[in-house]
């Protein structure tokens, strides 16, 4: 188990070294002292396709992530009998 552990965390580094290395050898980030791009990506450019071209995969996702906020503080809840006594100033017992 330990060993799985182990490898799971190594598995873990390597890919994320391996999306670093796919992300910053793109050509989007070579500046115009490279020969690259002209005009990089701003935020505006950025809130633009998220709110117009990518809304209803925004909207999708802001749902999903909503779902999941409320249904992981629904399982977070402790509903055993000693903690609601205990909460509503019972006794001990």
């Amino acid at each position: 188990m330990r060993f799985l552990s182990i490898l799971a965390r190594i598995g873990t580094v390597g890919f994320i070294l391996v999306l670093l290395s796919e992300t910053m050898s793109h050509p989007m980030w070579e500046g115009p002292l490279w020969g690259g791009n002209e005009n990089p990506p701003t935020t505006f450019d950025l809130a633009d396709a998220l709110f117009n071209e990518w809304a209803v995969a925004t909207l999708v996702l802001g749902a999903l992530l909503s779902m999941a906020m409320i249904g992981s503080s629904y399982l977070v809840r402790d509903e055993r009998l000693v903690n609601l006594i205990w909460d509503m100033g019972g006794d001990d017992q």
